[in-house]
């Protein structure tokens, strides 16, 4: 008779180190990444793309960045990638020979360049499980690190 208390106990114990691995932050549910973000302290705003895609808006080294959901189902819904992405918006704008520099060197932060010339630089996050907050808030440094070198590679 004294197996059946220990038994329960062990499924007590074994049911909380189950729910202790749940992920904080994940592109299924866009609430989390909203919530991780204030936590960090940034404030975002979800919008829906004009495909239904959901967007959050947030000022990241001041300026405007998009957190985009992709890898989602038919209804855009269910997702699992957040992509980053941020515009510079250039006098000139740039050269696809020195935004083909930039992705040579650059392991992390793709750059691409829209129809003015503009270089955009994206970075994409899996989430297919969900990933811990501290994960998502290193993500978040390296993020803004790379804003900054993109702001300085075309002097911005």
């Amino acid at each position: 008779m004294k197996l059946l208390p220990a038994l329960a106990a062990a499924a007590a114990m074994f049911a909380t180190a189950g729910t202790s691995l749940a992920a904080d932050v994940t592109a299924r549910d866009p609430q989390t990444v909203l919530d991780a973000l204030s936590t960090l302290g940034y404030r975002g705003t979800l919008e829906k793309m004009d495909n239904g895609r959901a967007s959050i808006a947030v000022t990241i080294s001041g300026l405007n960045t998009f957190i985009d959901f992709y890898d989602c189902d038919d209804k855009m819904e269910d997702c699992y990638t957040l992509l980053f992405v941020v515009l510079l918006d250039l006098k000139e704008g740039a050269t696809l020979t020195k935004a083909n520099q930039w992705n040579q060197t650059e392991i992390t932060g793709r750059l691409s360049l829209d129809e003015n010339g503009d270089p955009q630089l994206d970075y994409a996050l899996s989430t297919f499980e969900g990933i811990s907050g501290s994960v998502f808030e290193q993500s978040l440094k390296r993020w803004d690190q790379k804003i900054g070198d993109m702001k300085d590679y075309f002097d911005f």
